[in-house]
């Protein structure tokens, strides 16, 4: 018996539409084996081992030769027409950087800070080639330290104009024969090696 109801016709079932994958980051495909060919016509193949999109917009392919040598190409992407995979990253080529021991690294800071200090303090600051001469031939074997122009050393202080024989003072008469030996010692054998300039 009729209702008087008009039946409806099934609803087709329509798959809902895929949505295309996003392309991945340039840079996540580091190691993939690329041929690339540039509006010029220029074709190049090798591994993809640099992306510089924002900075200085190229990519550097990387080919390595049968001899063992490698080659690496540079090219800005605005040339680049078309890029074909020809091979996907190999396993494992996205390594995890290790850990950094922070205060290890900072110990080490340090350690070049004082030692870039202690180099710098061997430099006399308006000072003479002679005078530095000077300063280097005695901290060869004793302990010397710059005062402005002047050279302080156990206790001596040697001025202007550096002579072994005229320019160290100081109370203790043994220190000042004493740097005065060292000095003209070191300065003679510094004046008999040829000059390398």
């Amino acid at each position: 018996q009729a209702t008087g109801k008009v039946a409806e016709p099934a609803t087709p079932c329509v798959a809902a539409p895929r949505m295309s994958q996003p392309l991945p980051k340039p840079e996540n495909l580091i190691g993939a084996q690329i041929r690339v060919v540039t509006t010029f016509g220029e074709e190049i193949e090798g591994e993809l081992f640099c992306v510089d999109i924002g900075g200085s917009n190229s990519v550097v392919l990387c080919q390595r030769l049968e001899n063992g040598n490698v080659n690496y190409k540079w090219t800005k992407t605005n040339i680049i027409r078309e890029v074909v995979a020809t091979g996907g990253p190999p396993a494992g080529a996205i390594e995890e950087l290790p850990g950094v021991d922070f205060s290890e690294l900072e110990a080490k800071a340090k350690r070049l800070e004082e030692d870039a200090a202690q180099n710098a303090a061997r430099y006399g600051v308006g000072v003479t080639e002679q005078a530095q001469d000077c300063y280097d031939a005695l901290s060869k074997t004793m302990q010397a330290e710059w005062e402005g122009e002047d050279i302080k050393c156990m206790g001596c202080k040697i001025s202007k104009p550096y002579d072994p024989m005229k320019s160290i003072s100081g109370t203790d008469q043994k220190a000042v024969e004493r740097v005065r030996k060292v000095l003209q010692a070191e300065l003679g054998r510094m004046q008999k090696k040829p000059s390398s300039k």
